[in-house]
């Protein structure tokens, strides 16, 4: 019986556009993310896997796709956790905006396949490291949210919201026929402030307030998401946007633990999954 080659993580990156093992070269890919981090809170490496990486990865998500978890709830955009027992019902806090995709668990990933591939490289890992200008970053070790594919299809979309995490690290591997546009309000809130009178202008559609980062398939995105209100605009068609999401931390070892497993995937390690 004929054994498949191993799948080489550098083999899936465009390394002509991101020479990554030129040292000199690769600062400067660094540098000029580090600026847009810096200026609006994102970074966008377009065309970081090569093209026939981008089908062998969107393809590898599709056969996950029948045993994704479904999610379909109204949600507040500052989380489940949010009080908003003490202010106005038209208080951006009170709002409730659709959470609508699939999402597949890291346990359900094809341990030897592209995806994890990547993720699992050291290299990716120092990349990320250097833009986010991070002393130490590690890979993530909860066993379902280490690395997953969300998929957004006909009808779907992910409301305004703020992330709890700090940054946000994704590949956009397949776009849909319409819609899924992420759409952001960069720097509205800090930690002494919550503006929420920025908010409600964005929640309202007051023009003029946020960006539209547009990217092709084969994108490496960085964005903290902790501060800027964020969506992803309803997608429609038969062709489902398909995203990677890679997690980092500060700290080793990282898991989140059974309820927010729950949360995200409608169990904890080691149960059933729940379609």
């Amino acid at each position: 019986m004929t054994q498949s080659m191993p799948i080489l993580p550098e083999d899936l990156i465009d390394l002509d556009r991101y020479p990554l093992f030129d040292p000199a070269r690769r600062a400067g890919i660094a540098r000029d993310a580090r600026r847009g981090m810096a200026e609006i809170g994102s970074a966008i490496l377009p065309g970081f896997l090569r093209t026939d990486a981008i089908a062998r990865m969107a393809a590898e998500a599709m056969t996950q796709f029948p045993v994704s978890h479904r999610r379909d709830r109204m949600l507040s955009a500052y989380g489940p956790e949010s009080d908003a027992t003490a202010v106005p019902e038209d208080h951006p806090l009170c709002r409730t905006w659709p959470y609508r995709m699939r999402v597949t668990a890291t346990d359900q990933m094809d341990p030897q396949g592209a995806t994890l591939t990547l993720y699992e490289w050291d290299e990716l890992t120092a990349l990320v490291r250097d833009i986010l200008d991070l002393p130490a970053l590690y890979r993530v070790e909860d066993p379902l949210m280490r690395c997953n594919f969300t998929f957004l299809t006909d009808g779907d979309e992910h409301g305004w919201h703020f992330d709890g995490n700090d940054f946000v690290v994704s590949l956009l591997l397949q776009a849909a026929e319409n819609g899924g546009a992420f759409e952001f309000a960069p720097g509205l809130r800090s930690d002494e402030d919550e503006n929420f009178e920025g908010v409600r202008a964005v929640m309202d559609g007051e023009p003029g307030l946020t960006r539209l980062l547009t990217a092709a398939p084969g994108t490496l995105a960085l964005f903290r998401g902790r501060r800027a209100l964020h969506r992803v605009t309803r997608v429609s068609g038969n062709r489902p946007r398909i995203i990677a999401l890679l997690s980092y931390d500060e700290r080793r070892d990282t898991v989140w633990g059974p309820e927010a497993q729950r949360r995200v995937f409608g169990r904890a390690a080691g149960e059933a999954p729940v379609m």
